[in-house]
């Protein structure tokens, strides 16, 4: 008998059973999380070989001719199999013959999901069995019903002397509780104490399957607390059962990124500092302090290098102190993901794409979600894997700058360049490929085509993309009136991505000619507003991919007037180009952003030539730095604040001789040591480092010799991690503790640190560094 219910999908997976596909959707509805089974599973996939060149007897595998076309214009033919042996074995039959598959990598969930327009949200009708637990024979379409998650925020502690596990904690809304390892009688309504690992980790498993969580959440979550609890299950022989229904999970890494990856049947897992990089939040630091600190004013309990043997010291000594630290880690945790909504964030990506749950990055898998089945319904398949070169285009356009100390900068920004272009100029693959064929044919006109770069023209009547695009701006115009940021910003980051999509050849769609008439468009554009605005007695001091950066020769006329003026004329300029060049409505509007009431371009350094990406100014009383030291991560905190300080006093017409001299007296004296710090991130793990072993390499190779010397596991050994030095004069220490900050070389903090910031504006005033150090050292 089947039912109907609604819900909200939260894992989809497929495996084979019984030489059978099953394709599994696990879905939360009302009444809990359930396993749903789609009828008609079978895995797909579309080639150019003839029909007859096919098996057509072959049992579970289907062959039949498709109307649709590849992008050399030929019919394909429908490859349907029952197993993913099957499937398979007719890609290896129809490759070793010498013909091309089309979408054979597409997994059978996915394309379930997507070809019924399935994002989140669902209804669907099955057979439920006895338990109401599995719903098979299934027919699964859109819905709009919306979940109320049960998040829990995980966080482990463990032994670094032992590699072992010492406490689960775990917080939610309606719980609090820690599984501890200990043999002290301890009594709390917080804590479950168990005897041993296993004992604790089966407790767990019970624990989770009893309250069956929605979403587990935490800091460095899957590559440390999962992929951790997941090496103890296996090492003590315990069934990762911690999916719905008691499935098992799966924690895997990529084989050459350093990146682990968690398919939890019914459940997902979401970690909270590839969240922030996803909502576009940008720290010094990702560390779980330094990020609750920066938004909450509240931090962990225990902090630094060598916090791992206070941990362990208080787990022996005060049980009290180690449960408030771990569950202090899930509460900071918890805190952060409800003040910054980065679930309702990931949910939002999911409506608007239908990328798995799970699935934080994707900007493939979301493009070709959205792109798919629009091109199915024109009656296209998607182009085959070529072994083609890679042919990177042209990055953003960036002007030579006028370098020096400015007035009145005014700043305009094309609004979403890239995809505007893309609008306007009709750049779609499908429409790439359509104009190609036209050509080819002298009977058809081209009167439909829009000229490219390198070559190319796109098909206005068959282009995909400007649709799609037109859709989600829309969207996002409507997100922005009725104040959604959320949306708006899930909007904004799924349209700007078409263009790295297009452009990467870990895309399908990948072809230089896309990605290259999309930034080579957008260096024409640059030009020729520039060239607009010079029209206008507007004097164009640097650019940068979509701005422009603009002094005004009338200097009593109000700025921001001119701006808005400038503005209007810019666009009208561009609406009759666009028409003048291909009859084509303009999509591309300048935007009149900011201005700049003081404005600092430097010199490329040793040169006279303007830099690039590298200024500072003063905005409506605030200072903005973009390239520079005070910017960036890997210059030591007083560098940072030294020309932070500098800059204010430039830029309220003070003369800073006096500071820079100053700073330097105080930093000999030991003055700013504890802002004498340097911090840097290894991108790769450190044996990886050969040939070139920069500061912060010899720093962490020589914490991890010491942990070896110690018998401790390496704390580097797979890179991307920050590191903390110092240059002692006997040169790189690693920073550890306040004892490092001893016989500190503060000639080589002088001249690495203050003079390539102050020797950037010190011309302007007539003098240099090594004039202001020769006086110094001239009154000792």
């Amino acid at each position: 008998m089947f039912v109907e219910r609604q819900g909200y999908i939260v894992s989809r997976h497929t495996r084979e059973v019984g030489g059978k596909i099953e394709m599994s959707i696990f879905i939360k509805t009302p009444e809990g999380t359930v396993k749903v089974l789609p009828d008609r599973q079978l895995s797909v996939f579309f080639t150019d070989a003839p029909l007859d060149s096919l098996p057509n007897n072959l049992n579970g595998v289907q062959c039949s001719q498709s109307q649709y076309r590849s992008f050399n214009n030929n019919l394909v033919a429908l490859v349907q199999s029952a197993s993913l042996t099957l499937h398979q074995q007719m890609i290896n039959v129809v490759k070793q013959n010498g013909y091309s598959v089309f979408e054979e990598d597409i997994k059978a969930h996915n394309r379930y999901l997507m070809e019924r327009n399935i994002r989140g949200a669902v209804r669907f009708i099955g057979v439920p069995d006895s338990a109401n637990q599995t719903f098979s024979q299934a027919r699964v379409i859109a819905g709009d019903w919306q979940p109320n998650w049960k998040v829990w925020s995980l966080d482990i502690e463990t032994s670094v002397s032992t590699n072992t596990l010492l406490s689960i904690g775990i917080t939610a809304a309606d719980q609090r509780i820690a599984f501890v390892v200990t043999d002290q009688e301890y009594t709390s309504p917080l804590v479950q104490c168990f005897t041993d690992e296993k004992s604790l980790l089966l407790a767990f498993i019970r624990y989770v399957r009893k309250h069956s969580p929605d979403i587990f959440i935490g800091w460095n979550l899957i590559g440390f607390d999962l992929q951790f609890i997941d090496q103890r299950c296996h090492t003590l022989g315990i069934r990762p059962s911690f999916g719905v229904n008691g499935e098992n999970w799966n924690i895997r890494s990529s084989d050459n990124q350093g990146k682990y990856f968690a398919s939890i049947p019914g459940r997902v897992a979401l970690d909270g500092i590839t969240l922030l990089k996803v909502g576009g939040y940008q720290f010094e630091s990702y560390s779980l302090n330094n990020v609750s600190k920066e938004i909450l004013d509240d931090g962990k309990l225990l902090h630094g290098a060598e916090r791992w043997q206070e941990i362990e010291r208080l787990h022996k000594e005060d049980l009290d102190a180690f449960v408030a630290y771990n569950l202090q880690d899930c509460d900071l945790v918890m805190r952060i993901f409800e003040k910054l909504k980065l679930i309702e964030l990931q949910q939002t990506r999911v409506d608007l794409t239908g990328i798995p749950f799970e699935q934080t990055g994707g900007s493939v898998a979301a493009f070709e979600n959205l792109y798919l089945p629009r091109l199915h319904a024109a009656g296209w398949v998607a182009p085959a894997w070529t072994e083609e070169d890679f042919v990177a285009s042209p990055g953003g356009f960036v002007m030579s700058s006028i370098p020096g100390l400015h007035k009145n900068v005014l700043v305009f920004d094309f609004k979403s360049l890239y995809p505007s272009i893309i609008r306007t100029f009709y750049i779609d693959p499908l429409a790439r490929v359509t104009a190609t064929h036209r050509k080819q044919d002298s009977d058809q006109s081209s009167a439909n085509l829009v000229a490219g770069f390198l070559g190319a023209h796109f098909d206005r009547q068959n282009a995909i993309l400007p649709g799609l695009i037109t859709e989600l701006a829309q969207a996002r115009e409507k997100a922005k009136q009725e104040h959604n940021d959320i949306l708006s910003y899930a909007i904004k980051i799924i349209m700007n991505s078409f263009y790295g999509v297009l452009g990467s050849n870990v895309c399908r769609f990948y072809h230089a000619e896309l990605a290259s008439s999309i930034t080579m468009r957008g260096h024409e554009l640059l030009a020729r507003t520039q060239a607009w605005m010079e029209e206008r007695d507007a004097k164009v001091i640097y650019g940068d991919t979509d701005s422009l950066f603009v002094t005004l020769n009338d200097t009593q006329a109000d700025p921001q007037e001119q701006g808005k003026e400038l503005c209007q004329q810019i666009n009208l300029c561009l609406s009759k180009w666009c028409q003048d060049y291909a009859q084509l409505d303009s999509h591309l509007e300048l935007e009149f952003e900011r201005i700049y009431e003081r404005f600092f371009m430097p010199t490329i350094r040793g040169q006279e030539e303007g830099s690039k990406k590298r200024y500072a100014g003063k905005s409506n009383g605030e200072l903005i730095f973009k390239g520079l030291e005070a910017a960036r991560t890997d210059w030591t905190p007083l560098a940072r604040q030294f020309q932070r300080t500098l800059f204010e006093k430039i830029f309220s017409d003070e003369n800073p001789i006096n500071f820079i001299q100053e700073t330097i007296s105080k930093l000999r004296l030991g003055e700013y040591d504890d802002q004498l710090i340097y911090s840097k991130q290894l991108s790769r793990p450190l044996a990886s480092y050969t040939k070139h072993k920069p500061p912060h390499v010899r720093a962490a190779a020589m914490i991890d010799q010491k942990r070896a010397e110690q018998g401790l596991p390496l704390e580097y050994n797979k890179g991307r991690k920050r590191v903390y030095y110092v240059y002692q004069r006997s040169g790189v220490v690693p920073y550890e503790s306040e004892k490092n900050l001893i016989d500190l070389d503060y000639e080589h903090y002088i001249e690495k640190q203050i003079e390539p910031i102050a020797d950037s504006i010190l011309p302007f005033f007539k003098t240099s560094m090594a004039s202001l150090l020769s006086q110094q050292i001239s009154l000792l």
